[in-house]
């Protein structure tokens, strides 16, 4: 409109304050601002899910298939011989599931950080919590098995940290959800990868293997502005814990 409203508009003054009235930003979360508060809002990176297409809406966008054994994978707008996921938790707004076979069907999603907005800095001196989750399910008349895997990586893709989890679930039509909380990582984290597969145990043609949807991996920087717990306690603060992973039942 004129050359004052622009230089408003584009001033660092106004986005911070944007920043911390969204509640992205504020010295006890950041106590380095960040170099371009309007970049920041828009990449919000520290304040929501890093997986791209976590629940399926854009097929296998974003994601790398690495094992499509059985039938391969199939995609269901409905989860089809298991209850709804609405029974289970607030879901917001619509999703689809992946479904597995009676072969190892696997795919990851790498996770560039510093492409997603986040500071050096603050990966390599804060450390922040990462949280980790997905919910899965199996069907009403097979049995299944479902695993995860994330590592947490270096600028050249070499392992910093791990963790995995695997379970076997009878025939039922429940969903669960897995979740951990990474923390105490090494300097230097740089990448994320997040790799899932399952199948069924009953070699059934078609698709009766695990099912699964909504990944996430977001970081958690509410922790620095309210009563710290300790470190055993945040690992172990999840519904399935490192306790409960698989190392040897999970490898790459």
């Amino acid at each position: 409109v004129c050359q004052t409203w622009k230089r408003l508009i584009d001033s660092q003054t106004l986005w911070r304050t944007k920043c911390e009235r969204a509640g992205f930003y504020s010295t006890d979360l950041l106590p380095s601002p960040p170099d371009d508060f309007k970049k920041y809002f828009f990449q919000n990176p520290y304040n929501r899910n890093l997986i791209k297409n976590p629940c399926a809406l854009e097929n296998f966008s974003h994601w790398k298939v690495d094992q499509n054994g059985g039938d391969q994978f199939r995609i269901e707008e409905k989860p089809c011989g298991s209850h709804p996921l609405e029974n289970f938790t607030d879901v917001k707004g619509p999703y689809k599931c992946w479904v597995t076979s009676y072969g190892w069907c696997e795919k990851h999603q790498v996770i560039d950080l510093i492409s997603e907005g986040c500071s050096p800095k603050v990966l390599d001196e804060m450390r922040p919590e990462i949280q980790v989750s997905e919910w899965y399910a199996a069907r009403f008349d097979c049995k299944m098995v479902y695993q995860i895997k994330v590592k947490l990586l270096d600028e050249e893709s070499k392992e910093l940290k791990k963790w995995s989890f695997s379970d076997h679930k009878p025939a039922g039509k429940d969903w669960f959800k897995v979740d951990h909380i990474f923390t105490s990582y090494p300097k230097g984290l740089r990448f994320i990868k997040f790799k899932h597969k399952g199948k069924d145990e009953q070699f059934w043609a078609g698709h009766y293997g695990s099912k699964f949807t909504m990944a996430c991996v977001r970081f958690n920087l509410s922790h620095r502005s309210g009563e710290k717990t300790s470190e055993s306690q945040r690992e172990s603060n999840s519904e399935y814990s490192s306790s409960s992973s698989s190392e040897d039942e999970y490898s790459d």
